[in-house]
This record gives C-alpha cells, sequence and structure tokens, in this order.
C-alpha cells in the first residue's frame, strides 16, 4: 500500500509539500501566541489605568478649595458666649488607690451666641440634676494624671461630650473649667 508521500509524482517536489505542511501549523500557533499576548498585555493594562482611577485623590478645582478653605475659617470665627452651669465639689476614690481626691471647680460652657439663652434654660431648669450628674461623673471615673494635667484636656472634652449628650444636641463648643482645685486625703 503506498502512501502520499512514498508515491512520485513528476513535478511534484515531496520535501516542498511537508515543509509547507509543517509550517502552517507553526505560523497558526505564532498568531494564536501573538493573539493571546496582546490580550493578555490589554487586560494589565486596563488593570493598571482602573487601579491609577480607583487610587489616586479626585482633584478639587480651585474655585472649591478656597470654598471649604473659607467655610472652615467661618467656623473657627463662631462667635461664642459664656454660660456658667455650676459650682462642683466631686470626691474622687479611684484616682489614687488608698487615698480620696476631693476636686472643687467652676464650670463654664462655652456656647454659639445665638443659643447661649436656649442652653442656659435646659442647663439650668429642664435638665439641671442630668447635667451636674453627668459632670460628677466625668470627675469620679477620671484617672489620677488627668485630673493633674495641667490643661484639664481630656477631663473638658469628657464634660463637654456627656453634656451635650444629657442635652441631646450639641450646644457646647467648649468647656471652661476655673479655680479648679484638688486636696488629697
Amino acid at each position: 500500500m503506498a502512501t502520499d508521500t512514498d508515491t512520485q509524482e513528476p513535478g511534484v517536489d515531496t520535501e516542498a509539500v511537508a515543509s509547507t505542511e509543517e509550517g502552517a501549523p507553526q505560523a497558526q500557533s505564532k498568531g494564536k501566541l501573538l493573539k493571546i499576548g496582546g490580550l493578555l498585555l490589554l487586560v494589565i493594562i486596563l488593570q493598571i489605568g482602573i487601579s491609577y482611577w480607583l487610587l489616586t485623590p479626585p482633584a478639587q478645582p480651585a474655585e472649591l478649595a478656597e470654598d471649604s478653605l473659607s467655610k472652615g475659617s467661618e467656623n473657627l470665627q463662631v462667635t461664642t458666649a459664656e454660660v456658667p452651669v455650676d459650682n462642683f465639689s466631686v470626691t474622687n476614690n479611684i484616682a489614687e488607690p488608698g487615698a480620696t481626691i476631693h476636686v472643687t471647680f467652676n464650670l463654664v460652657a462655652l456656647v454659639e451666641q445665638g443659643a447661649a439663652a436656649d442652653f442656659d434654660s435646659m442647663v439650668k431648669e429642664q435638665n439641671k440634676a442630668r447635667v451636674k450628674q453627668a459632670v460628677i461623673e466625668v470627675v469620679r471615673k477620671s484617672n489620677l494624671s488627668d485630673l493633674n494635667d495641667p490643661q484639664l484636656s481630656t477631663v473638658k472634652r469628657m464634660m463637654k461630650e456627656s453634656i451635650n449628650k444629657v442635652l441631646k444636641k450639641s450646644y457646647v463648643i467648649e468647656t471652661v473649667i476655673s479655680e479648679y482645685r484638688t486636696m488629697t486625703q
């Protein structure tokens, strides 16, 4: 039985036919590799582009940046009024083990000028006992380093938060503590 390659036909070069048959699959495989490589390169470029788009912060136009700066400076220039809350004399037994610390101070709240009358009535009439209790709790829960802090920053912040929580509205911008005295016994 004879195969196509075994027969010798005149004018047909069997080696040329065999090489073109072998070259066609190589050309197809190179074409497939180029298509796959191009597709892979496209996917990588898309991933880089999307990552860049997602991770870069949005650019603000100059006008928006100036507006936000002016609004921030307006918030700092709010006209405040001092509203006296009360005079306090509190004992703290947990700040220093084996000792009792007596803390005495006057508490004043800084509120917006327009809300001063409303805040005053809320603190001195409607919620007087709850506000006093909140302030006393802050002092009694404070540790020795908070009570000895020259600025009393932690105690002031906690008082502000507790008063605003009792009143269910952010009246207090800042608290001021005056005539502050501690006595350890």
